[in-house]
């Protein structure tokens, strides 16, 4: 249908090679939407009849309901074919539009309803670090530095920090969102259209909070594509930290009892609880890293406007959204099923000489030169004996005595500079949390009403055309 210049049908090799229908299914039901918005459009410029309209809507919201059974090189071709075998009206269907701006669009679709949809779960794990901070309050446990055992801590301050690596995922996310709910509907192949279209009514039907102005940049820009991937990628590796320590914390640590609904046994050893579920979130995000570099290098020589070179992207784009959603969905269940086991964390958290910092703190307020407070109690720790701290310190000629006798959870609580384990931070930290929580479910809420109010007025429109 689309070859009217050639006498030659595609090779199918070709054909197979060039097709996008396999990954097209992403924007099979957004397509249909972009194919009715641009038909009210025709109609409200006056270049359909209302019968004519009708017809073609009609046809679409067929093929939504009943399938597609048509091939094609692509989806858009494919819906096309099927509307035009029930109506004729559906030759006209394609007037003053290209595929390069519909493809667009539908990408666009996809990118802005998955990014809500990582947000929102997004906030439901970020919730439940906060529960849990609340929950395991009062926990000590070792803190690390090199995977070593390096301070005391709070568990419920550890897990405020994953809680603040997902807040500015979030924001990536909803920042993502702001310039990819743009619509180029109406761009055409590149250069506009002569036809007199009304792109801010398409952009308002389709949910848009605007349009993408140059008519070039509209079809040739995949820069949302590949911030929809960053956004998507980062809170990826946020998740794979998580499960890191989850994987780590299940095993020689005995920090948590894993739950058996995000374990598997092995075929031979019946004894065996495997972290597989964590295991896989990590290693799909080094996936997701391969797809980021893959969308980068792909658009980073293409020149103005369209090439064909941007389908390739398409599928990655599908690939880690998506991949994204369900791993945050899932880290959001596995973690809410976890339970920390406060006794073994308390248990460890002197292993390693891990008071050896507060000691030399205390050197340093008894007067001792703080690097010369780290070297004495360093050599404390190579013998193996804390207690000789204050002997070490007189053979460099300081003449004080410190007790080495310490309490963990002093030594917690005594960190109460901003944003330190002290309970009284922990507890201001958690507040100021769930106040930030609520306002980025506003945030959402807001964005997701936005989005809906345009679909709801495209359907709305949609039932004066059918009565």
């Amino acid at each position: 249908m689309l070859r009217s210049r050639f006498k030659k049908e595609m090779d199918p090799l070709a054909l197979k090679l060039t097709s996008s229908l396999d990954h097209d299914k992403n924007i099979f039901y957004y397509d249909i939407l972009v194919d009715i918005a641009h038909v009210l459009g025709l109609l409200k410029q006056g270049y359909l009849s209302k019968d004519e309209c009708r017809e073609i809507v009609k046809a679409l919201l067929e093929i939504r309901e009943k399938g597609l059974d048509e091939e094609g090189e692509d989806i858009h071709e494919a819906i096309e074919k099927a509307v035009t075998k029930r109506t004729q009206a559906g030759k006209k269907m394609h007037t003053a539009r290209s595929r390069n701006d519909e493809v667009a669009t539908c990408l666009r679709m996809f990118a802005r309803d998955k990014l809500l949809s990582i947000a929102q779960a997004v906030l439901e794990l970020r919730a439940v670090l906060i529960e849990k901070a609340k929950e395991y309050l009062d926990v000590v446990m070792p803190g690390f530095t090199h995977l070593q055992y390096a301070q005391p801590t709070r568990l419920s301050h550890h897990l405020l920090a994953y809680h603040d690596m997902l807040k500015r995922d979030f924001d990536r996310i909803i920042s993502a969102f702001s310039r990819v709910n743009l619509s180029p509907l109406g761009a055409c192949a590149f250069a506009g259209t002569s036809f007199k279209l009304d792109r801010y009514y398409t952009a308002k039907l389709l949910g848009f909070d605007g349009v993408i102005e140059n008519s070039a940049d509209a079809v040739s820009s995949r820069d949302f594509l590949i911030e929809a991937v960053f956004a998507s990628t980062s809170l990826m590796l946020t998740l794979s930290r998580m499960a890191e320590e989850i994987v780590l914390w299940s095993s020689e640590f005995d920090f948590i009892d894993l739950p058996e609904e995000f374990a598997s046994t092995s075929s031979i050893m019946p004894q065996k609880k495997n972290p597989d579920v964590a295991e896989l979130i990590r290693a799909k995000a080094g996936r997701c890293v391969g797809e980021l570099t893959s969308v980068m290098s792909i658009y980073k020589g293409l020149p103005l406007t369209y090439n064909r070179d941007f389908q390739e992207m398409n599928s990655i784009m599908y690939s880690t959204l998506s991949v994204a959603e369900l791993s945050t969905i899932v880290m959001v269940r596995m973690f809410s099923a976890i339970k920390f086991r406060s006794d073994i964390m308390i248990e460890k958290a002197l292993k390693g000489f891990a008071v050896a910092s507060e000691i030399a703190d205390r050197l340093t307020k008894a007067g001792i030169p703080f690097r010369d407070a780290h070297r004495i109690v360093g050599m404390a720790v190579a013998e193996g004996d804390l207690s000789r701290v204050s002997e070490i310190a007189k053979e460099f000629g300081y003449n004080v005595e410190v007790d080495v006798k310490v309490n963990i959870e002093e030594i917690v609580d005594g960190r109460k500079t901003l944003g330190g384990t002290s309970k009284s931070e922990v507890l201001r930290m958690i507040d100021d949390r769930e106040r930030l929580l609520e306002e980025d479910l506003k945030i959402l809420s807001e964005k997701i009403e936005s989005v809906c109010f345009g679909l709801e007025k495209l359907y709305s429109e949609v039932k004066i055309v059918l009565s």
